[in-house]
This record gives C-alpha cells, sequence and structure tokens, in this order.
C-alpha cells in the first residue's frame, strides 16, 4: 500500500526514454479505503476495473468505476481511487507518455489526434459505460495489453502500441468535438489545488496548522477547510497526517531511529497521537510494524 501514497505531482519515470509507459496491477487491501491517493502526473493513464467497483475522483468530477469499465485520466489531472468499504477492487492501470504513439515529430496523428485531447479542445469521456461498443473494445485491448505485457513475446510492444492506438481511436470516435475545453472556475479550483498540495508536501514535516496554511493562500480557516475537502473529499488535517504516516513508515523501515524521534522527524508533537493515528490507519503499531517487517525481509 505505500507504494501507492501518492499525494503529489509524480516525478518518477513511467517507463524509460525508448519506451515511456508502465503497466502496474493493483489488487489493493481491504482494510484501506482509499485505492490510489491524489496525484497528478504529466503523462496519459488508463483505468481498467477488473472485479469490482470504486469511487474514482478527477478534478471535480466523481463518478463510479464498474467492472468492465475503464477510466481515462489525461495529463496533469487530478484523480484518486476509493474503494467501497468492505468491496474488493483490482485494476490495470496503464501509464504512457502521449508522444509514445505519434512520435517525437509533429507529424498529422499528433497534430489531428493527439494534441487536441491534451489541450481539451476535443475531450475524451471520462469513463466507458458497461454495455457500450466502446467499453467492450477497450475492455479487450487492456485485457491484450496485460497478456502481452506478461508473455513478451517477440515484438510484444508493436502489438502493444497497436492496442494503444485502437483504444485512443475508440475514445476519439465518441469525443467531444469543439467545447471540450473545461471551464474557467474548475481550472482555478485544479490548480489551486495543485498548488495547496505541493506546499503540503514540502512541509508536512513542520508544524503545519490550518490558519497558517489558510493564511498561505489568503483564505480564512473555514473557507480553505470547505475548498479543500469539496476537491480532495477528506479533511487537511486527515491528509497531512496520511503524508506524516507514510513517512513514518519509511523511517521505520530504512533506519533504527527510536519510535519517538521518528514521530516528531514526521511533525508529530505527541507520541500518543502518532501511536493512535499509525495504528488506525496501517492497523498495527509502529513497534509491530517495524519487527514485522524485519521478519519478512528475514524469511526472504
Amino acid at each position: 500500500m505505500l507504494s501507492q501514497m501518492n499525494y503529489r505531482k509524480e516525478t518518477q519515470p513511467h517507463g524509460d526514454e525508448l519506451f515511456p509507459l508502465s503497466i502496474h496491477v493493483f489488487e489493493t487491501d481491504l482494510q484501506s479505503t482509499v485505492r490510489v491517493y491524489c496525484h497528478w502526473h504529466e503523462e496519459v493513464e488508463l483505468f481498467y476495473a477488473v472485479k469490482g467497483e470504486a469511487v474514482f475522483h478527477m478534478d471535480t468530477e466523481t463518478f463510479l468505476l464498474r467492472e468492465g469499465e475503464t477510466a481515462f485520466v489525461n495529463a496533469n489531472r487530478l484523480h484518486e481511487v476509493e474503494g467501497i468499504d468492505g468491496q474488493e477492487f483490482t485494476f490495470l492501470a496503464v501509464v504512457f507518455q502521449p508522444r509514445f504513439l505519434s512520435g517525437t515529430s509533429l507529424d498529422r496523428i499528433q497534430q489531428q489526434y493527439i494534441e487536441p485531447v491534451l489541450s481539451s479542445e476535443i475531450r475524451f469521456p471520462s469513463k466507458t459505460e458497461r454495455g457500450t461498443r466502446l467499453a467492450e473494445k477497450t475492455a479487450q485491448a487492456m485485457q491484450e495489453i496485460r497478456n502481452l505485457q506478461e508473455r513478451k513475446e517477440p515484438g510484444w510492444e508493436l502489438l502493444l502500441k497497436a492496442e494503444l492506438l485502437k483504444i485512443w481511436q475508440g475514445y476519439y470516435s465518441t469525443a467531444e468535438k469543439n467545447g471540450g475545453k473545461t471551464d474557467a472556475s474548475t481550472n482555478y479550483r485544479v490548480s489551486r489545488m495543485k498548488e495547496i498540495l505541493t506546499y503540503m508536501n514540502a512541509h508536512f514535516c513542520e508544524d503545519l496548522e490550518i490558519a497558517e496554511l489558510a493564511s498561505q493562500f489568503h483564505m480564512s480557516e473555514s473557507a480553505f477547510c470547505r475548498f479543500f475537502k469539496s476537491i480532495m473529499h477528506i479533511s487537511a488535517v486527515t491528509y497531512v497526517n496520511n503524508l506524516r504516516i507514510a513517512e513514518s513508515c519509511r523511517l521505520l523501515l530504512s533506519t533504527e531511529e527510536a519510535i519517538s524521534k521518528i514521530a516528531s522527524d514526521c511533525g508529530f508533537r505527541n507520541i500518543s497521537y502518532f501511536n493512535r493515528v499509525f495504528q488506525e490507519r496501517m492497523h498495527q503499531t509502529p513497534g509491530q510494524f517495524r519487527s514485522l517487517s524485519a521478519e519478512n525481509r528475514t524469511a526472504i
């Protein structure tokens, strides 16, 4: 779960310069409601629901992603996946640079079919609706992409790119043309949220009070809290605590520092509060987390 805790703009490359694409399969922990934490990146991403269903948040939009459906996440869009209590949700994610489809030069493919989507002049549907031809074709292509990546037979990269182009063409054929641009208010809210998340990520180990955050972004405390929760769907305090717990887990695994010092270094000024938040989030104490992880490493 820790590797999924991305609360900001991702800087880790997906794939490499010669093959800028990565494929991930997530079978997530039922004890955690959030499957993918809110983040954004420069690549385009396709989420295919293999099993179950979950709530998908994208910028200011929210929808249910059901088994057999695919969500399209354009470059630099905030997105988060929230599970439904007690329900399994397995999904396949394909993340790639848009230039992967067209190449490095400004050819007709990029000019006519790629750039208008990235600029939102043409708006792809946020998800495929189960039972439609688009959903069926996309599901088949996503499953084939997974099979190709697992088998890695000679020429699999060519076939994988062909499947992605099929998906792009399917979305393009059902897209909103001439009028897909996001309204100015939504653009402003999302841009503002990214600024807030970037700041919080840089300062979460400090004494980060809501009053200070609100002042930093020229808002009242109540307005800041309402704005934050309207987009992130959790409170700012919960968000900061999640950042701190993720960092504490990293330090528990990578150092031998005392738990009390780790708590303090991560921004928790009260060890009892740290222990309580940690157990709520990780379903075990910090000591248990460290010892069990050490046992697992020894077993391996």
